[in-house]
Formats: structure tokens, C-alpha cells, sequence
């Protein structure tokens, strides 16, 4: 594979927006100074506005989800570029020594809810964004009968070690499930998908 990828960092406490309205308006004190330098998506601009294929992932918050479709039409990608958006996720609170002695058959069976938060802004970005590019990803590590999700793969590794940042484990077994499903299941051809999962 000898794509390029380039990453541009907004830190969650900044989000990702682009409009008249003033991101710090939303934004608490303690944090209004770290959002006001490079944690800003217009410093990416540029490199959008160049790449084939832009993600945007966030830990969205309310204010920045709805306001999202009006960022995307502002980010002025052509119709040749691919463009996706990435949903929140949780698997609620984590405590990783809670399992450091147990068994894999156990792990693999411990599941809890999520934030509500998260799973509340997913479904408002559900109803606003066009399922063509958008990735519920906490509907896709949920159960549809309880709306639980693991707390480690399949072979017992942590998924994430506080309930929303993932480990190395985690971070290969929830791609293999968005990639495996739409929409980013077109992004890529087989040979480039399992490239990225091996």
C-alpha cells in the first residue's frame, strides 16, 4: 500500500467545527486556550481540500454534532474526493485491573452499556448525516438485543483501557468491523483491506 495518510489532531475538548458561530462560545474556560492554537480542523484546510479521501472521527459533543452538516459543506470537498464521518463510541467505565487474573473464557463474556451521551449523539449524527458517509461505530460494537458492548475481543484482549480510548487490540478489532461494513466496506479493495488488518 503506498498511500499517503495524514493525520491533523483536534483534541475532544475543542472539537471539530467550521462556521460563523464561535467554537469557543461552547468551549469551558480551563480549556478555551488549548483550542484556540493548533486545535482547530481550519489548519487543515489545506491538506483536505488536496487528499482523496478525508475521515473526520471526534468524540462528537451535541453542539459540534448538530452543527456538522453545515461544517462539511464549508470543508468545500470536490466530488471526486470520498469524505466520511466517524461517530463516538464508549464501552462505559473500564477498569482493566478488575480482569488482570481472569480467565479468557471470562472476559470474553463481560459486556456493558455505554455512555448515554454517546449513544445519543450517534443517533442525532444518524438522522442528520447521509448514511452514506456515516459510521455509527457504537452501533456496530453494540448488541442490537441489550445495546451492551464487549469489553474485549474475541481472543480476551482489552479493548480499551478507560472507556473510550482504545488499546492496540481494540483499535484492530473495531477496524476490521467498520471496514467490514458500510460504509467503509467500499473504501477499500480486498487486498488493501486485509493490508490493513493483518
Amino acid at each position: 500500500m503506498n498511500d499517503e495518510i495524514l493525520v491533523h489532531f483536534v483534541h475532544t475538548h475543542c472539537q471539530i467545527h467550521i462556521g460563523p458561530e464561535n467554537r469557543l462560545e461552547h468551549i469551558v474556560a480551563r480549556n478555551k486556550q488549548k483550542c484556540t492554537d493548533a486545535n482547530d480542523i481550519k489548519y487543515a484546510l489545506s491538506h483536505i481540500r488536496q487528499a482523496n479521501i478525508v475521515i473526520l472521527a471526534s468524540n462528537w459533543d451535541e453542539w459540534s454534532a448538530r452543527q456538522l452538516p453545515s461544517t462539511l459543506k464549508l470543508l468545500n470537498t470536490k466530488k471526486q474526493q470520498k469524505l466520511f464521518v466517524i461517530g463516538g463510541k464508549s464501552f462505559g467505565k473500564v477498569n482493566p485491573q478488575l480482569y488482570v487474573d481472569k480467565s479468557n473464557e471470562y472476559r470474553v463474556k463481560q459486556r456493558q452499556h455505554p455512555n448515554l451521551v454517546a449513544v445519543k449523539v450517534n443517533a442525532l449524527l444518524e438522522q442528520i448525516i447521509d448514511p452514506s458517509i456515516f459510521v455509527n461505530m457504537q452501533k456496530l460494537i453494540s448488541s442490537e438485543f441489550n445495546g451492551t458492548c464487549p469489553l474485549f475481543t474475541p481472543d480476551g484482549k482489552l479493548i480499551s483501557y478507560d472507556g473510550a480510548h482504545l488499546t492496540k487490540y481494540g483499535a484492530r478489532y473495531i477496524g476490521n468491523i467498520i471496514f467490514h461494513n458500510k460504509p467503509l466496506n467500499s473504501l477499500l479493495t480486498t487486498a488493501h483491506r486485509r493490508e490493513i488488518l493483518e
